[in-house]
């Protein structure tokens, strides 16, 4: 099994400063600017995170790329990606 859907869970309760304990029971399906409430900056810090805990480097990812993530499903779509590159 992949240690990335961990790895954006974990983050995201982190930046939301949740316990660790809700990170199995966060929506990936939700907004993260509109239903989380996170900025640019928390997206960029967020992403930071999982790419350390994954091994994927942050600059594997173009403005394009961060520019496009709406949900946290979408990072671990696009972090999938970028390993099975």
């Amino acid at each position: 099994m992949s240690n990335i859907e961990p790895a954006v869970r974990e983050a995201l309760s982190s930046t939301l400063r949740r316990p660790p304990a809700d990170a199995p029971s966060l929506d990936l399906a939700l907004n993260l600017k509109f239903d989380y409430g996170l900025s640019s900056l928390d997206l960029i810090m967020m992403m930071s995170t999982v790419c350390t805990q994954t091994g994927v480097p942050l600059t594997a990812f173009d403005e394009d790329d961060i520019a496009g993530l709406e949900t946290p499903g979408d990072i671990v779509r696009l972090l999938t990606s970028k390993t099975l590159n």
